[in-house]
């Protein structure tokens, strides 16, 4: 008698592919003909507004760091100008060159405006170069290097001039006034050929340089040296205004001729008014002319 079956009591096996299929290589490609899914726009959206906004985060941090920073600096009792250090013047005061720079103390140090300082300062005569620099917390560095008065120079008024041949200020009281003094320039070519001048001023310094080395020197201090408009230089020296004629350079013979012809005088107990060595044809012709 067969035995019924219940339905409940039966196992239904999951139907499965045949091996030949499973093991098909091709089921595990996707299908070329297949329409590829584009990227969900909501998903992209979301990811460029975070990096935005995240950017946008930086930055803002960024720039609340560095004004609380600029804030603190600028107010910060801590940087207030304490001490100005001024080096090289020595014809100007460190008060002075503050007063020119328009540096004050407790002012803060970063609200001190060094380029306009360096111009400021710079319009002192005295003053041919000059840089500033701080050191914090509250120091101002400042570096001079002054001019230095090597002559007199006179265009109807008196100047001084340094050794390179600029004349840069007018003669003041206080000023040294210890120097040779320079004539025979006006003040025309001073506009006109200003280089030309500093030229001339040079060569009538080298001039001065070499007499004060030489055998006059002592016996006659050096007094004037006058150019003259065709290029031929006198020289005054002595107490008593002795005129040494040299005429053009060079002039390091004609000044050992003048020390030896003012000898012979002394000698002579003759006193000479001027000594005449500019005969360019006849250089050891001298003629002297006496008081």
């Amino acid at each position: 008698m067969a035995r019924d079956i219940h339905p409940s009591n039966r196992r239904i096996s999951k139907p499965q592919a045949p091996r030949d299929v499973l093991d098909d290589p091709q089921l595990d490609q996707p299908d070329a003909n297949a329409p590829v899914q584009a990227p969900k726009k909501e998903g992209a959206f979301v990811a460029a507004a975070r990096t935005v906004f995240g950017v946008a985060l930086v930055i803002g941090v960024s720039w609340t760091v560095a004004w609380a920073a600029r804030h603190y600096v600028s107010t910060s009792p801590r940087f207030a100008v304490t001490d100005v250090s001024v080096a090289g013047a020595h014809l100007r005061s460190a008060e002075t060159i503050l007063s020119e720079g328009k540096i004050i103390k407790g002012a803060n140090v970063f609200s001190v405006d060094l380029d306009e300082a360096r111009v400021l300062i710079g319009k002192d005569p005295w003053v041919r170069d000059v840089t500033l620099g701080r050191r914090l917390p509250g120091t101002i560095l400042v570096q001079v290097t002054e001019r230095e008065a090597s002559a007199l120079v006179a265009l109807g008024e008196t100047y001084l001039a340094s050794r390179d041949g600029d004349i840069f200020k007018r003669l003041e009281p206080g000023d040294p006034t210890d120097l040779p003094i320079i004539t025979g320039i006006n003040a025309d070519a001073v506009a006109d050929d200003r280089e030309g001048v500093a030229r001339s001023i040079r060569r009538a310094l080298d001039l001065a340089s070499d007499y004060e080395r030489g055998p006059l020197a002592q016996r006659a201090p050096l007094q004037e040296i006058h150019l003259g408009n065709d290029g031929s230089t006198t020289l005054v020296v002595g107490k008593s205004a002795i005129s040494l004629v040299l005429g053009e350079p060079p002039f390091r013979r004609k000044l050992e001729e003048a020390a030896r012809v003012l000898t012979e005088l002394d000698h002579r107990g003759a006193k000479a008014d001027a000594i005449m060595l500019d005969n360019e044809g006849r250089p050891e012709r001298v003629v002297v002319r006496m008081r």
